[in-house]
């Protein structure tokens, strides 16, 4: 019991992404701010609001930011087909 709660307690700290960071990640993933916005559900203009600065993401973003740094293969499986739910 106490390593499953020692690891949600780790689980639950999500990164700062830096406007910078996003960007580097957008350039991994070769993603432009649209594609990056359809994948997120957000608005294109949030992601453009994320790299100038002017916001910073939310945590759930950020964790899904996270999840796409860490997992980037997952795009291609959302890609797939999600019909088969």
């Amino acid at each position: 019991m106490k390593n499953a709660i020692r690891t949600i307690t780790n689980v639950t700290t999500t990164p700062f992404y830096t406007p910078e960071a996003i960007k580097t990640l957008m350039r991994r993933l070769k993603l432009n701010e649209k594609s990056l916005a359809l994948l997120l559900n957000v608005a294109p203009v949030t992601v453009k609001f994320w790299i100038t600065g002017a916001v910073n993401p939310s945590n759930l973003s950020r964790r899904m930011l996270q999840l796409y740094e860490l997992y980037p293969d997952i795009i291609d499986k959302l890609a797939e087909g999600g019909e088969d739910y």
